[in-house]
Parts: C-alpha cells; sequence; structure tokens
C-alpha cells in the first residue's frame, strides 16, 4: 500500500508542477513588454462646440491635431464626453474618452473626469487622466496622464506609463 500512496503523490506534485508551469507561475514564463517611455503632447480641441449652456447629460465631441513640443503635428485626437455636473453657465464636468491616432500607426486611449471652463482667464489649470490601453507602441499600456489646460479647448498631456 505505500507503494501506491507514494505513486500517488509523486503524480500529484508532477501535476501541480506542470499546471504551475503551464500557467506561468515558475517564473518561468514570457517576460512582460517594458513600458514605453513617458509621453507629452498637445491638442487642440478648438473644432469642438462645447455647449452654449452647459446641461447635465448633454453629449458633445470632436477632435483635433496633436503636436509634439516642436509644434510638429504627430497624430490626431478624437473625444467624446457627456457632462456629469453644471458649476455655472460657463463650467462644467464632463467625463471624457479622447482616442489618439498617431502618425505611426499606434493609438492610445485615455479616459478623465475633467473641468471645462470657457472663462479665459481661469487657466491654466491641471486634472488627471487614465491611461486605458492602446494598439502598436501602446498594446495593452496603462498609466496616468496629466492634462494641463493652457486656454480653452487646449490642453497638454504628459503620460506617465506603469
Amino acid at each position: 500500500m505505500r507503494k501506491l500512496a507514494a505513486g500517488r503523490r509523486i503524480a500529484a506534485t508532477l501535476a501541480t508542477a506542470s499546471l504551475a508551469g503551464a500557467l506561468g507561475l515558475t517564473g518561468s514564463g514570457q517576460a512582460q513588454a517594458a513600458a514605453p517611455e513617458p509621453l507629452n503632447f498637445t491638442v487642440d480641441f478648438s473644432r469642438t462646440s462645447f455647449p452654449q449652456v452647459p446641461t447635465l447629460g448633454a453629449g458633445f465631441a470632436g477632435n483635433g491635431p496633436v503636436v509634439d513640443a516642436e509644434g510638429n503635428q504627430i497624430g490626431t485626437a478624437f473625444d467624446t464626453c457627456a457632462v456629469d455636473g453644471v458649476e455655472n453657465a460657463t463650467t462644467a464636468d464632463v467625463i471624457c474618452t479622447v482616442y489618439v491616432k498617431f502618425a505611426n500607426g499606434s493609438e492610445l486611449d485615455l479616459s478623465t473626469q475633467a473641468p471645462v471652463d470657457v472663462n479665459p482667464f481661469d487657466y491654466p489649470y491641471t486634472f488627471q487622466g487614465v491611461v486605458q490601453g492602446g494598439t502598436g507602441a501602446y498594446d495593452g499600456a496603462q498609466g496616468q496622464a496629466t492634462i494641463i489646460a493652457h486656454r480653452p479647448r487646449v490642453y497638454e498631456v504628459v503620460v506617465s506609463f506603469k
């Protein structure tokens, strides 16, 4: 009987080790890809029309060029937003999803709950966003974005990846 019990323990140990190896639990799995380098760009959404009177639940969308620090266009950003809070006639809180399509074909998906202010004297101000993924160089990317509103509808975006 001892041989049978020992045989079962060996078989169980081998099965567990095989399963752990298949799941990558033993450390011999694939190495994780390195996070992309930090990214900094400016988006000009001046072609986006903010609702004349911000209304809770109102939506809006737009697009605009994405430029690097030297002013070269490196892509286009597309946003979709919904008003989720109204402060006064010129200020609202919005939830936005922004897809940035870069000239090299890579895409980056950002999301934020952002203050929008049409009063040009209230600039600059800063808020945070979340990197939700992407394609190409940003496939599976995660991280955060610091967004600096320099003037109405013009945002500098500084992305840090995990």
